[in-house]
C-alpha cells in the first residue's frame, strides 16, 4: 500500500515509534494537528532560530520551549495558570503581550491551555540547538583564542641574516610569504630615542645619543635596553600602561566626584610591581584577592584597589543600595573579565552574550566569586594624629551571601542560587571552590579564581598579556582589539607568534621583562619607519609589521619629554598626586572641582605625568587634548586624534611657554656661538644635530626674531634668550618632536 511520505510523518504510529513511550499517539496528534501550526502562524516570527530570537525564547523546539527566555521557563507543564506563554497571549500584562500586533482568538488560547494542562507533551525530537548560544559554544571548538598554546617552533626563513632572534623568523615568514622585503634598520639615533621612549618613556640625553652613535660594540645597543630595564623610570612608563587598564583615578566621579585621598597607593603599587617584574600570577591574584593570597601585606592589599578604581557614588546612591552594589560589582567582573581574560563579560549580565560562547549563567557564577567582598579602608601606617588608610576590597568572614541568578539582571525576578564558577567556554571541568574552614577570614573563592586566571594552562591569560606588551612595542597589537579576543573581535595577524610569546611569558615565570628584551632586540623592533616599496605597496597598513609604526606620544610622555628636555623634570618618585596649573577661568566655571589657583609653577608640579592627580570631572586639558583615557571604564588602547585645539595649546599653553625658556636657557648655558647654541637645542628636543639646510633656517629664524625683539629696545641678551626660546617653542610643536619613529 502506497500513501504520501507526508502522510506517513504526520501519522500518531510515527511518533509513537520515534519517540516510545515518552507521547503516546494522540498526544503528537493532537501536538502535530493543533499546536504546531499555531506556534509557527504566530510565534516564530520572532521566536525560531531560522528567523528572530527576540528575548532569547526560541518555541520552534522542545528544549527551547521549556527552558525560555530572558524571562523565565514559558511554560510550567500542567498549569496553565503559571505559565508565562498563557499570561503573555491573554495580554494580562501590558509589558507582556505576545503576538505583539494582534491577541490570539480566545479558541487558540484555550488550545494552548489544554496542551499546557495536559503536561505539554511535545514530540519534536529537539536536535536543532535551542538558542544561539548552543552554536556559539560549537564554534568555540575551533575558535583560535580558546585552544591550548601551539608548540610549533619557529617556521624556517630564506634570509637568516637578517634574523636576530626567534621573534623575526615568525615575522620573516610572514613577509616572505607575501613577496616583502623587511625595512632597513634605523640609525643610531632613531633607534636610541625609539627604545628610551618605549621603555621608561623619555627622551634619551644627548651624551647617550652621541655615545652611541660613536660606539662600535656589537653588544652596545643590548646594554642600552638592560640598563632601560633596569630604570625605575621603566615602572613609571609601563605602569602608567596599566593604569589605563584599570581605570585608575584619583576621585569618584559621578555628581559630586569626591576625593579618594589614599588612591594614589595603587598606582605606586602598580609601577613598584612593574619595577620589580612581579610574576604576573601573583600579580593577578594581588588584585583580585589581596586578603586571601599567601603572604598577604600591605602591598597585597593595596593591589585590591583595581576591583575599587572605577567611579562610584557611595554619597548618592539612592535608596536601592542593593542595586547599587550590584552596580558596582558588574563593574568589577566587566573589568576583570576585558583585562585578564580578553572577554566582555559584562554583556550576559541581562542576557546571553550575543556574539560569544557566554550565559548569563556564567555572569552570575562570577557574581559569586566577588558576592562576598566590601569596601573597606584598613589602617596602613599611623601619620601623626592622621590615620592613612588602604582602600581594599576584602572579605570579612568565611560566610559569603547566596547569589542568584537574576533574570534580565532585575533583583525582582530572581531566579535559583547560583554557585561561583569560571565561564564554562574556559572551564569545561568545573573549578574546585573548598569550602573554608569554620574560622576562616574569608571564603577564598577569589583567590580560587585568581588562581585559575594565572595557572599556566590558561593560555588566554598569556594571549592577552603577549599582545599587549607587542601592542605597545609597535603601536598596534597581533590581536587589534587587545581586550576582545571573542568572536567579535580582530583575529590575530600572527598566531603561532602570539602563542610563542604567551609561551616565553609563563616560561619566564610571568616576568615581562624578558620578553621586553626579546622583542626590542629583534630586527623586526629595530626597523626603519620608512619601510620598502614592495612593503608599501603590498602591506599598505602594515599589518604584516614590514616597517616600523610611527607614534604619536601619549599626552603623559608628551609632557614628560617637555620637561625632560627643559632640564626641569623633578625625578621624584611616589606619593600624592601632584596638581599642576590650570587656567583660572577652567576652574571658576565649575563648583565642585577644587584645584588650587596657581600663577607660576615650580619643582612640585614638574613631576612626571603619571603622579598628576587624576580628577575624573577635571582632566588637565592637555592630557585631555591628547586622548588620556576616559577612567569611566577600561582603556585597552588610547584614540589618537588630530584637531585644532592639539596645535593651539602647544602654541599657546603658558605651561609650554615657559618650558621653551628654559630649554632655551639651557642651550645656551655652555656658551659658544649661535651655531652652537642652536645645535644644543635641536639635540636636546630631538636627539639628533640639525641637517646643514635646518641650521640655517633655523639660524635665520633667530637673527629675524632677534632684530625684531632689538627694535622694541629689549637688550641684546634678552633679545637672544626670547629669540632662541622662539625657536625651541616652535621645535616642541613640531611634528618631529611629538612622534616616536
Amino acid at each position: 500500500m502506497k500513501f504520501p511520505l507526508r502522510t506517513f510523518f504526520a501519522a500518531p504510529l510515527f511518533f509513537a515509534i520515534l519517540h516510545g513511550a515518552d507521547i503516546s499517539p494522540a498526544q503528537a496528534e493532537f501536538f502535530e494537528n493543533k499546536i504546531r501550526p499555531l506556534l509557527a502562524e504566530r510565534c516564530y516570527e520572532c521566536h525560531s532560530a531560522e528567523k528572530k530570537q527576540k528575548g532569547n525564547l526560541l518555541l520552534d523546539t522542545k528544549e527551547g520551549t521549556l527552558k525560555g527566555g530572558d524571562t523565565g521557563p514559558a511554560i510550567v507543564a500542567g498549569d496553565p495558570a503559571k505559565s508565562l506563554l498563557i499570561k503573555a497571549v491573554k495580554w494580562a500584562d501590558k509589558d507582556l503581550q505576545m503576538p505583539p500586533k494582534k491577541q490570539l482568538s480566545d479558541a487558540q488560547i484555550a488550545t494552548l491551555e489544554e496542551w499546557i494542562r495536559k503536561g505539554a507533551p511535545d514530540p519534536r525530537d529537539g536536535k536543532r540547538e535551542v538558542t544561539r548560544i548552543g552554536k556559539l559554544f560549537e564554534q568555540a571548538k575551533t575558535h583560535w583564542a580558546f585552544q591550548p598554546l601551539g608548540k610549533a617552533g619557529p617556521p624556517p626563513v630564506k634570509d637568516v641574516a637578517w634574523v636576530r632572534n626567534d621573534v623575526d623568523r615568525f615575522i620573516l615568514a610572514g613577509l616572505e610569504g607575501k613577496g616583502i622585503r623587511p625595512s632597513a634598520e634605523a640609525d643610531r639615533r632613531t633607534l636610541i630615542r625609539r627604545v628610551s621612549f618605549d621603555l621608561i618613556g623619555l627622551p634619551p640625553s644627548p651624551e647617550e645619543v652621541e655615545s652611541f652613535a660613536k660606539d662600535p660594540s656589537p653588544d652596545a645597543y643590548e646594554r642600552i635596553v638592560d640598563r632601560l630595564l633596569a630604570s625605575p623610570q621603566y615602572g613609571e612608563r609601563w605602569g602608567r600602561h596599566w593604569l589605563d587598564l584599570a581605570r585608575y583615578a584619583d576621585s569618584s566621579g559621578m555628581h559630586n566626584d569626591l576625593d579618594r585621598p589614599h588612591a594614589w597607593r595603587y598606582r605606586d603599587y602598580v609601577i613598584c610591581s612593574f619595577n620589580d617584574d612581579k610574576p604576573y600570577a601573583r600579580f593577578i591574584a594581588e588584585q583580585l584577592a589581596g586578603d586571601e593570597v599567601e603572604g598577604t601585606n600591605e602591598d597585597a592589599l593595596v593591589g585590591t584597589g583595581f576591583c575599587r578604581n572605577g567611579p562610584s557614588n557611595d554619597d548618592n546612591m539612592g535608596n536601592n543600595k542593593e542595586q547599587y552594589r550590584l552596580d558596582e560589582l558588574d563593574d568589577v567582573i566587566s573589568t576583570t573579565s576585558s583585562v585578564f581574560l580578553g572577554l566582555t563579560m559584562g554583556c550576559a549580565r541581562c542576557h546571553d552574550h550575543k556574539y560569544d560562547p557566554i550565559t548569563s549563567e556564567d555572569y552570575y557564577r562570577l557574581l559569586a566569586i566577588f558576592n562576598g567582598t566590601e569596601k573597606l579602608g584598613v589602617p596602613k601606617e599611623p601619620k601623626g594624629k592622621e590615620e592613612v588608610n588602604v582602600q581594599a576590597l576584602i572579605e570579612t568572614g568565611a560566610k559569603v551571601r547566596p547569589t542568584f541568578f537574576l533574570r534580565r539582571g532585575s533583583l525582582q525576578n530572581r531566579g535559583p542560587e547560583v554557585q561561583p564558577g569560571a565561564p564554562a567556554v574556559l572551564a569545561p571541568q568545573p573549578i574546585l571552590f573548598s569550602a573554608p574552614a569554620e574560622n576562616a577570614k574569608s571564603s577564598g573563592r577569589r583567590r580560587t579564581f585568581a588562581e585559575w586566571i594565572g595557572a599556566p594552562e590558561n593560555a588566554l591569560t598569556w594571549r592577552v598579556l603577549a599582545n599587549r606588551i607587542w601592542q605597545h612595542h609597535f603601536g598596534e597589537g597581533i590581536v587589534g582589539t587587545p581586550s576582545n579576543f571573542g568572536f567579535n573581535g580582530a583575529r590575530p595577524s600572527h598566531p603561532e607568534l602570539l602563542d610563542f610569546l604567551a609561551g616565553q611569558l609563563i616560561a619566564s615565570g610571568g616576568r615581562m621583562k624578558p620578553v621586553h628584551r626579546l622583542i626590542v632586540l629583534s630586527a623586526t623592533y629595530r626597523q626603519s619607519s620608512h619601510g620598502t616599496e614592495s612593503g608599501r605597496r603590498l602591506d599598505p597598513q602594515n599589518t604584516l609589521f614590514s616597517r616600523m609604526n610611527i607614534r604619536r606620544m601619549e599626552a603623559e610622555i608628551l609632557r614628560d619629554s617637555i620637561l625632560s628636555v627643559s632640564g626641569k623634570l623633578n625625578p621624584q618618585m611616589g606619593g600624592a598626586g601632584i596638581k599642576p596649573r590650570i587656567r583660572a577661568d577652567l576652574l571658576t566655571a565649575s563648583q565642585r572641582n577644587k584645584w588650587p589657583v596657581l600663577a607660576t609653577e615650580g619643582p612640585e608640579q614638574w613631576r612626571r605625568s603619571v603622579y598628576v592627580y587624576v580628577k575624573r570631572q577635571l582632566l588637565m586639558p592637555m592630557m585631555e587634548l591628547f586622548d588620556a583615557p576616559v577612567t569611566t571604564e577600561s582603556a585597552a588602547r588610547r584614540t589618537e586624534s588630530v584637531v585644532p585645539t592639539q596645535a593651539l595649546v602647544l602654541m599657546n599653553d603658558e605651561f609650554v611657554e615657559d618650558q621653551a625658556g628654559f630649554l632655551a636657557e639651557r642651550a645656551a648655558e655652555q656658551g659658544g656661538d649661535l651655531p652652537s647654541v642652536v645645535g644644543r637645542i635641536y639635540a636636546l628636543a630631538m636627539s639628533r644635530p640639525p641637517a646643514d639646510a635646518r641650521l640655517q633656517q633655523a639660524l635665520a629664524f633667530v637673527q629675524s626674531r632677534e632684530n625684531g625683539y632689538a627694535g622694541e629696545k629689549v637688550q641684546p641678551a634678552q633679545a637672544r634668550h626670547r629669540a632662541l626660546t622662539d625657536l625651541a617653542h616652535v621645535l616642541f610643536n613640531s611634528s618631529e618632536f611629538i612622534h616616536i619613529e
